[in-house]
C-alpha cells in the first residue's frame, strides 16, 4: 500500500493538533492541582533522551550495516 503525501500532511496535522490538545489539558491541569505534577518534567526528559538515543542507535546501526 502505496502512502502518498496527502497522508503525510493529515498525519502531520493531526500530530499537531493532538499534541496541541494535550498540552492545553496538560496546563489546565497543573493550574487546577500542581502538586501532583512534581517531577514531571524530569519524566519527560527521560523519555526524550530514551528516544534520542534509540534513533542514535538506529542510525549507527544502518551506517555500520
Amino acid at each position: 500500500m502505496d502512502i502518498s503525501s496527502n497522508h503525510w500532511i493529515f498525519a502531520g496535522v493531526f500530530a499537531f493538533v493532538f499534541i496541541a490538545g494535550i498540552i492545553y489539558a496538560y496546563r489546565q491541569d497543573i493550574a487546577k492541582t500542581p502538586n501532583l505534577f512534581q517531577g514531571s518534567s524530569k519524566f519527560l526528559l527521560g523519555v526524550l533522551l530514551f528516544l534520542m538515543v534509540l534513533v542514535v542507535i538506529k542510525i549507527l546501526s544502518r551506517l555500520g550495516g
